[in-house]
């Protein structure tokens, strides 16, 4: 598991050695863009104390409100191993670095199932590896501390891709 996430890693800063800048005049992560995306993490890409195996499924919208900032919300679905399913609704904030595609990113999440919920403020840094003009691919490097139980606290990958108008 160690060796697999060393070797993202250093998969995503060598990507991320070649800046993407995509021959416009303007900036690719300017003021009034809009973001839609998806993401799937889990499936041994993660690490908890928790639990074993899990599956995360997100839909997220964002906007740029300043050159290289965005606000960002999503909706997820979440199954892990001897745990119901739950439903995930989360709000952050990303800060983009230049025009290279590199980004920061900080989210707070509130998960619900059964009678249960739990709070798990996220940090992620990730890369927007543009296909085209607007299609993005995301690797996504996260770490989730949860409130309730010290268990569910980890990190993991996340891939997900991304479209920006």
């Amino acid at each position: 598991m160690k060796k697999m996430m060393m070797t993202l890693v250093a998969l995503v800063m060598a990507i991320s050695a070649n800046a993407q800048y995509l021959n416009d005049s303007e900036k690719v992560f300017s003021q009034g863009k809009v973001y839609l995306g998806a993401s799937a993490s889990g499936l041994d890409l993660n690490y908890h104390k928790g639990y074993d195996w899990s599956l995360q499924l997100n839909a997220k919208a964002g906007y740029l409100i300043a050159d290289d900032w965005m606000v960002v919300g999503q909706l997820g679905y979440m199954k892990q191993t001897d745990v119901p399913a739950a439903i995930m609704l989360g709000g952050g904030l990303r800060y983009y670095f230049e025009s290279c595609g590199i980004y920061a990113g900080a989210t707070a999440k509130y998960i619900s199932w059964d009678d249960t919920s739990d709070f798990r403020p996220e940090l992620s840094v990730g890369y927007a590896y543009f296909l085209s003009g607007k299609l993005t691919v995301e690797p996504e490097i996260y770490y989730e501390h949860s409130t309730k139980d010290s268990d569910n606290t980890g990190f993991g990958l996340r891939i997900g891709f991304g479209v920006y108008f």
